[in-house]
């Protein structure tokens, strides 16, 4: 079953199921008067014991559509949970999304009468180990679990530590992505142990891939809630993202991407708030690696101008949590880049995003709604750009509105902040149709030589930053080449020489990628690199070290020791002697078991032709027994062999 949400969302007062007091005055302090659509089309099923499938644009309200109702149906149950017993479980794909529905749920439990059966506990893991959590479930008894699934999988599986008997709700957040094969077991081995006769939710801005594993996850003719956004300037075309997040792509050559990305953001935070200029942003690139690499160059090149943060996958769990507070936490006026991966392109409300920035297209098409949708969360305007690569990557523009994701073409920005339409028309002489093709500006390559010259000055400071442009480059050639929209996003089609300049290289790695490109435009830096340093002093010295070692010729081959002591030599010697003559051994036993197993198969091919001939004979006389030959026949037929054989 499959109903839109309501248009007009109205009051909270006017739903079916009247909600508390205490939940409507957290609702007010809060500053939501109102339901958004999503919220309006899922707490009343909810409240209805219904299973639901919430399908709607990132920043649409997601989060209270299922706190409330969980909050509610603990608050109305008869008998009060008691000691180790849970009334709900939601589960997110990322830490960080479970720490800020954690917050929600805090802000409507921490002074409620009745706390003590809305307690909520935070299991993600990384940040405890198994046994302090274990402890802290003893200590705080929690009625309602938010973590991820693998903690939440070791929690339930810890003998009989929770209780799941009296579980009313089970909520799967952002679950398209939990129901990937990466969580699939976890998935299964949490539901498995959860009772059948519970209400469960599953929540996502894009549910395609999870329709199919909804059996799997346990729901029962559940009913599915899509809040859809129309695209007023395109016909009323339905859109995946909010209508006030405003897209646009911006087209130029692989050695351009950061410059274009430096001149948006200085662009940005010289205009004043009130006409419009961004001061938080968030910059998605390919890898961890390209986080860390242009980290160290955006601290550098923006410095004094904005704060520069990264967060990633590989980081360690303390830092990860250290970094995502610090950004969320900052004013909304102070100017800051948060730079990291898809690991923060789902579920966060990380407020006062004003402008998304995807250095690198996403390698999950999903995923890009996902990212650009930081912004523009719950009503607010935001804008968010693309930078893609001339030539076969603007394809990506129509690959995207296919999926419902509208976006418009922004103009390639200049040295001097202004802006210019770096397309024209062309007339195909074979077709004879025109066509727009994107063309190179920054013509003469002046601007573009000399900020490629201002990353390799920063890059010659510390050895170390040589090393991470080099991992950071190799991992985006991997990423690009196993891009799922490969059709799209070509390697064989990519400059990588162009690509390694705007990475600010000093020189090329040695990789397969580029042994087999036809075209290489790179020019290599001269400079002694014997003398080249790293600023740790831990790691040049170890480097001298290297340095200081005799070279081995290259074909050298190992000399024989001749120190090695005589009864050393003669035992070894002896050693020999003995292997020899074991294999000597072997070879004669194998030589006269192949023997013997030609004369048994010999025998063997005898006996075949003895069972063969008895056989047919048996046909024959059963033929004679049914009249189907003479007797006469059968003798003639037989006789001779038996003669012979005698």
């Amino acid at each position: 079953m499959t109903t839109a949400a309501p248009n007009a969302a109205g009051a909270w007062s006017t739903l079916e199921t009247p909600l508390s007091n205490e939940i409507l005055d957290t609702l007010s302090t809060m500053g939501f008067d109102t339901m958004t659509p999503v919220q309006a089309g899922a707490i009343p099923l909810f409240m209805k014991n219904k299973d639901v499938v919430v399908e709607a644009v990132t920043g649409s309200g997601k989060t209270l559509a299922f706190v409330i109702p969980i909050i509610e149906k603990l608050l109305r149950r008869e008998d009060p949970l008691k000691k180790n017993q849970i009334g709900a479980v939601v589960i997110t794909p990322t830490r960080e999304l479970a720490q800020q529905i954690h917050s929600v749920f805090d802000l409507f439990t921490r002074d409620h009468p009745q706390k003590d059966q809305l307690t909520v506990g935070l299991f993600i893991g990384g940040t405890t180990t198994l046994s302090k959590d274990i402890e802290r479930f003893h200590k705080t008894e929690p009625r309602i679990l938010v973590g991820t699934p693998g903690r939440l999988e070791e929690l339930l599986k810890s003998g009989k530590l929770v209780n799941t008997k009296e579980l009313e709700v089970l909520v799967m957040d952002e679950a398209d992505r939990l129901l990937d094969m990466g969580f699939s077991q976890q998935l299964s081995s949490i539901i498995a142990q959860l009772p059948k006769q519970r209400r469960t939710g599953l929540f996502s801005a894009t549910m395609t891939d999870a329709i199919s594993e909804l059996v799997r996850a346990g729901l029962r003719n559940p009913v599915r809630i899509v809040v859809k956004v129309q695209d007023l300037t395109h016909h009323q075309q339905q859109q995946r993202t909010p209508s006030t997040l405003h897209i646009n792509y911006i087209v130029c050559d692989p050695d351009q991407k950061l410059l274009q990305l430096v001149r948006l953001l200085k662009h940005e935070i010289s205009q004043p708030e009130q006409d419009g200029g961004a001061r938080k942003f968030i910059v998605y690139v390919a890898t961890c690696a390209c986080v860390d690499y242009f980290y160290k160059l955006l601290s550098k090149l923006l410095k004094q101008q904005m704060q520069v943060f990264s967060l990633h996958g590989q980081m360690d769990t303390k830092r990860r949590t250290a970094t995502y507070t610090s950004f969320t936490q900052l004013p909304p006026s102070a100017p800051a880049i948060l730079l990291c991966t898809d690991v923060a392109s789902r579920g966060l409300d990380i407020p006062d995003v004003d402008y998304v920035v995807q250095v690198d297209p996403p390698q999950d098409p999903k995923a890009f709604a996902h990212r650009a949708g930081r912004a523009a969360r719950a009503g607010r305007q935001g804008r968010a750009t693309v930078f893609l690569c001339r030539g076969r990557e603007e394809v990506y523009v129509d690959f995207l509105k296919l999926r419902k994701v509208p976006m418009m073409r922004g103009n390639y920005r200049l040295a001097d902040h202004t802006t210019v339409d770096n397309q024209h028309k062309e007339t195909d002489p074979e077709m004879g149709e025109e066509k727009i093709v994107s063309e190179r500006v920054d013509s003469d390559d002046s601007h573009v030589d000399t900020f490629v010259q201002s990353l390799r000055d920063i890059v010659k400071v510390d050895r170390d930053l040589h090393d991470r442009g080099m991992k950071a480059f190799v991992s985006w050639v991997r990423s690009y080449s196993k891009h799922e929209a490969s059709y799209i996003f070509r390697i064989k089609d990519q400059d990588l020489g162009r690509a390694a300049t705007g990475y600010g290289l000093l020189k090329l790695p040695k990789m397969p990628e580029l042994r087999d490109a036809k075209e290489i435009t790179f020019t290599p830096e001269e400079m002694d690199w014997a003398t080249y340093k790293y600023l740790d002093k831990n790691r040049e010295a170890k480097r001298q070290r290297e340095m200081a070692k005799p070279q081995k010729p290259q074909n050298s081959v190992k000399p024989k020791k001749s120190n090695e002591a005589w009864s050393g030599k003669r035992d070894a010697k002896a050693r020999k002697v003995e292997r020899r003559t074991k294999k000597d051994r072997k070879k004669e036993f194998l030589k006269k078991r192949k023997q013997e197993d030609v004369v048994d198969d010999k025998d063997n091919e005898d006996d075949q032709d003895d069972w063969d001939e008895l056989a047919k004979e048996e046909r024959m006389a059963k033929k004679v027994k049914r009249g189907r030959m003479n007797q006469e026949m059968f003798d003639e037929m037989f006789a001779g062999d038996m003669d012979q054989d005698e």
